[in-house]
């Protein structure tokens, strides 16, 4: 392949940012990024993107430096970074409106969070006003569930909006604003089977039906609230010959026979996105229209739409879609690995839905810095968790307190313990929350992962020292910090059992990683049993876990991250 150098360029550039090792995912982002047009051969470009990887990881640190600035010594340059977000163009403090526009078919995920918190960033900014409006014109797939989960997903996000409506409460204006576009010649009713209108829209040919009378169409458009699904559309007259083949003659309704979950059947003929968005922006008085460039061949048609009705557009902005490295997004992937049950719910803690996010610990808080940090930039915006994971914790260290968890938990005993009550921090920089007392005896246990050869002295943290004996004895050593001395992690016979889920990378080099979800079994001390369900902590030695279940015999915690 001709892409070589441009995927070498990146493949060294992302193992030199991480100590060496580059990741095919974020190599292919950067790739595509700079060269959006190789997505149309994407198999054979993934299996190329692979063996460069492969080949550039094989080197040295030093040795992917030297090439770098070889290929690629723009790396080197020091660029002024820009934090935060940029002036939205042509606006006016307090004539600003945006928008939030979900289609209520499945449930939110990292992306909609993103690109929600920047149109409600601005709505602030500018004293303007922020819409919910809800994309609810496919009845096939809208469900009052979604309905309600986005509305429960925003209250977490903090994000406050001024307006709720749905776009299913237009209809009647939609057929009004329909019957102007056929009166005027712009729209025509079209009874060709799906399958010719296919064909004759690559080919850039009209049908027969393109030529129907004005009068014609509004007969056969009235008609249309009986006919059978499928017996006809109205379409767009477009450009046949456009190279954007949104434009030519595009589908603006369709018949569909299903219940909606607000309308219930009182409709049959239900407009596409196009048409009911191009409006809705329009008659809500959106000013800027902020969204990801999944988008971007539409807007010429929304925009023509608008035109043809003598309706105001709005400024549109395009920002690449934030995706999460070996995390799917997309509802369909979603319900497939459901389908197969590799993923059990929308709340799998492998998952970035808002709902899964939310259930493993990540804070609001977090995901708005993300937004800040991703900006609205066209190129690929692809994250991984350490990323998250790392903004995370800024949040997260200072709500969480502390407490011991002991994984693979094996007996110790000490011979000549003193009978102690331990005084554990809650948290090492807020004295005011107060302590755990933990009353001690001689019996311990500590995890199977820490081990000790014979006479070496340990501390068990926030206690003392002890002597190792072997065979699972100890002595005690004194009260004294001994520097450089190994700090470990202990519950006493007062105890809970509890286990951790851990989630890992759900799919690794386009492969499902059957090790993404794993469960640790240990010990935690007893006064987790007086945690409230949710609570978010810190197992000392082991990370942040969020208290996901409260179980008879056990606590179930989720591994936020390290």
């Amino acid at each position: 392949m001709k892409e070589f150098d441009l995927i070498y360029k990146h493949a060294l550039a992302n193992a030199y940012a991480h100590k060496g090792k580059a990741s095919a995912g974020a190599v292919i982002g950067r790739v595509l990024g700079e060269k959006p047009e190789l997505k149309s051969k994407i198999k054979e470009l993934q299996k190329e993107i692979s063996e460069i990887v492969s080949k550039v990881n094989s080197m040295t640190l030093e040795e992917q430096g030297k090439e770098l600035k070889k290929v690629y010594p723009e790396f080197f340059e020091k660029k002024e970074v820009k934090k935060g977000l940029p002036e939205l163009p042509n606006a006016e403090v307090g004539k600003v409106v945006t928008r939030l526009a979900p289609e209520p078919n499945g449930y939110l995920h990292i992306g909609h969070a993103v690109s929600f918190y920047f149109n409600y960033y601005y709505a602030k900014k500018y004293k303007g006003k922020l819409i919910l409006r809800f994309e609810d014109t496919n009845p096939e797939k809208e469900k009052k569930e979604f309905y309600d989960s986005a509305i429960e997903d925003l209250k977490w996000l903090g994000i406050e909006y001024d307006l709720r409506k749905n776009n299913s409460d237009d209809i009647e204006l939609f057929y009004k604003y329909a019957e102007k576009l056929i009166s005027s010649g712009d729209a025509y009713v079209c009874t060709c089977p799906v399958e010719k209108i296919r064909k004759l829209r690559f080919e850039g040919k009209a049908c027969e039906c393109r030529s129907n009378s004005v009068e014609k169409n509004l007969e056969l458009w009235r008609k249309m609230r009986e006919m059978p699904p499928g017996a006809a559309v109205l379409r767009l007259k477009g450009d046949l010959k456009a190279k954007n083949a949104v434009m030519r003659d595009p589908t603006l309704f369709r018949i569909v026979d299903a219940e909606h979950p607000l309308q219930g059947e009182k409709y049959r003929v239900w407009p596409l996105y196009d048409f009911a968005n191009a409006i809705e922006d329009s008659i809500c008085g959106v000013t800027h229209v902020l969204r990801s460039n999944e988008f971007l061949q539409r807007n010429e048609l929304q925009n023509k739409i608008r035109e043809l009705l003598g309706l105001r557009s709005p400024e549109i902005i395009s920002y690449s879609r934030v995706k999460v490295e070996g995390t799917p997004t997309s509802k369909r992937e979603i319900r497939e690995l459901m389908e197969k049950s590799i993923v059990k719910s929308w709340d799998d803690p492998r998952l970035v839905t808002i709902k899964a996010l939310k259930r493993r610990g990540i804070l609001p808080e977090a995901i708005k810095e993300i937004a800040k940090e991703v900006r609205m930039t066209s190129g690929s915006t692809t994250i991984d968790w350490k990323s998250i994971a790392g903004i995370n914790s800024k949040f997260l260290d200072e709500i969480a307190n502390r407490y011991f968890f002991v994984p693979d938990p094996v007996k110790l005993e000490v011979k000549n313990a003193p009978a102690e009550t331990a005084q554990l921090k809650m948290h090492p920089n807020h004295p005011e929350r107060g302590v755990r007392k933990v009353k001690t005896s001689g019996i311990f246990y500590i995890s199977k992962q820490d081990k000790f050869k014979k006479g070496e002295i340990f501390r068990l943290k926030d206690l003392y020292n002890v002597r190792y004996l072997g065979n699972g004895k100890a002595e005690f050593a004194g009260k004294n910090i001994i520097p450089k001395t190994q700090k470990i992690q202990w519950v006493t016979e007062e105890n809970v059992d509890a286990e951790v889920i851990v989630p890992g990378i759900l799919i690794k080099e386009g492969k499902i990683n059957k090790d993404s979800l794993k469960i640790v079994k240990g010990l935690a001390e007893s006064s987790c049993n007086r945690l409230q369900l949710s609570a978010t902590v810190q197992f000392e030695r082991f990370g942040f876990v969020k208290l996901d279940k409260k179980k008879k015999d056990k606590l179930v915690f989720i591994l936020t991250h390290k």
